[in-house]
């Protein structure tokens, strides 16, 4: 018996070791913790104010094909696409966040004005230096 208390011990230990490395895998870096944190906190009556915190490259395109959209630069990101934002009252809550190379993907729940409620993902490529140089909202 105390042989089996022993093992069941040795066992939980290594199993707390494990899901604490696990936990140290998933930290984001600094540009994907941007992400989140514009998301978490995002209101679209000001979503390109919060979106401006996040690094991105000066050139950085977005493209959204299911609803036609595609701008390219802050200006146009500004205008094109929080523009569609503020038109439909998009309301976006963050489901998850994965990160993994220079790719970071957000699941969204995202809420039109009309109550229409639609799975979304975005995907952000980031370049070397960790900037955003392109999105995919699918």
């Amino acid at each position: 018996m105390k042989k089996l208390v022993f093992l069941c011990s040795c066992f939980l230990m290594l199993s707390c070791q494990e899901a604490k490395t696990v936990e140290e895998a998933v930290k984001l870096s600094p540009t994907a913790e941007a992400i989140k944190q514009y998301k978490v906190t995002f209101e679209w009556q000001n979503g390109y104010e919060s979106w401006s915190k996040v690094p991105t490259t000066d050139d950085y395109h977005m493209s959204a094909p299911l609803i036609g959209l595609e701008a390219t630069g802050a200006a146009e990101i500004e205008e094109i696409i929080f523009g569609f934002v503020n038109e439909n009252e998009l309301k976006q809550e963050l489901v998850d966040i994965v990160e993994m190379g220079s790719y970071v993907t957000c699941f969204l729940k995202l809420t039109t004005k009309t109550g229409e409620v639609i799975d979304g993902v975005e995907v952000f490529k980031l370049d070397k230096e960790g900037r955003v140089e392109k999105i995919w909202a699918l």
